[in-house]
């Protein structure tokens, strides 16, 4: 798609705009912009108006980084992903497949505890598409090794590790390009945000006590699932 600026500019300017007509409803939406030959002021007014019109269906829109954040530190000397360890390794839990349809079956706490801080799926991790699927995203240069999230406020991102590893946390610094001017002095610093949601996290997942109590919550709430659950309505 090619967008035209209109009435900034006194010469001719576009926009190229990818987007991916399969998505999973369960995950973000994407899309990437191509703008060689446009003025910065062009790609701002656009980017503030699509702000205006997404936010009016309960939407936000969030610049990210085009690779995933593990490999941050390879394009950016200047940013590097802080390691949050899980105190308790999450239990296994039998016959996975048929309880929980919406997470993968083993990384399941993990998936349910980022849902927990507000997290959202972003890009799946590749080795999750089984061999028959050939998933092919315009905007994703390479496989994505570990599912990746990023927080509902797109001040954060997270890699799903896994193990006593547990997560991958970034700072999303691109995020203040795009944030509309608020009366909110601590909703305006995405930095500062993501800094408290990071130690949120990084408190709850260190804490032996309080990961076991969200294990045998999760537990307990799978026991509570039906065998064959209905199909999602569209």
């Amino acid at each position: 798609m090619c967008l035209i600026c209109k009435q900034k500019s006194d010469q001719a300017e576009s926009v190229v705009l990818h987007h991916d007509i399969i998505h999973n409803p369960a995950t973000v939406f994407h899309f990437e912009l191509q703008w060689i030959g446009t003025t910065a002021r062009c790609i701002e007014e656009q980017l503030k108006a699509w702000n205006r019109l997404v936010e009016r269906h309960g939407l936000k829109l969030v610049e990210a980084y085009v690779t995933q954040i593990s490999d941050i530190s390879s394009q950016n000397a200047f940013q590097s992903c802080f390691p949050i360890r899980l105190a308790v390794l999450p239990p296994s839990i039998p016959n996975t497949e048929s309880h929980i349809p919406e997470y993968t079956p083993s990384k399941y706490f993990e998936y349910a505890l980022l849902h927990k801080f507000d997290f959202i799926v972003d890009v799946e991790a590749a080795e999750l598409y089984p061999d028959t699927v050939d998933v092919i995203y315009s905007y994703r240069r390479l496989p994505y090794k570990y599912s990746q999230f990023v927080h509902k406020t797109g001040a954060a991102f997270v890699q799903v590790i896994g193990g006593s590893e547990g997560f991958l946390f970034l700072t999303n610094r691109l995020i203040g390009r795009l944030a509309p001017k608020i009366e909110s002095k601590k909703d305006s610093q995405p930095v500062s945000s993501a800094d408290d949601i990071r130690e949120r996290l990084s408190t709850f997942c260190s804490d032996a006590d309080t990961l076991n109590a969200f294990y045998e919550e999760q537990l307990a709430l799978l026991g509570t699932l039906p065998e064959n659950p209905p199909p999602l309505s569209i």
